[in-house]
């Protein structure tokens, strides 16, 4: 019989040792790339264009795609998105800017009830 003395059996070797320490060194590169790509992937989709896209499919999933295709149009063309603050910003063009959307408001309504009702 080949029996070990019981303190020997119970602790390990530097050859085991050596190669835990090397599993845990694996095991902690793996755990960075995971958490590496987990970053990468949260980083893609908090870019501008994702979060918009996103907003854009919600707002059409309930009913105002319009409003998802007008932050399409203020993507596509930003001097929309800057003259729309300017007008809003300044106090003294603020009514206009209110009255022009009210005005724009009504005339889509229309439009859109004439197409409906087919005449």
């Amino acid at each position: 019989m080949n029996a070990q003395p019981p303190d020997r059996a119970a602790r390990p070797t530097m050859a085991d040792r050596r190669l835990r320490i090397e599993l845990l060194r694996m095991r902690a590169g793996y755990e960075r790339m995971a958490v590496r790509r987990g970053a990468c992937r949260l980083a893609g989709e908090l870019r501008p264009e994702s979060l918009v896209a996103q907003a854009r499919d919600r707002l059409g999933s309930v009913g105002l795609g319009w409003l998802g295709g007008g932050l399409r149009a203020m993507r596509r063309y930003p001097v929309l998105l800057s003259l729309l603050t300017s007008v809003v910003s300044n106090p003294h063009r603020r009514g206009i800017a209110l009255k022009t959307a009210l005005i724009a408001g009504l005339v889509w309504l229309g439009k859109r009830r004439r197409r409906e009702t087919g005449e």
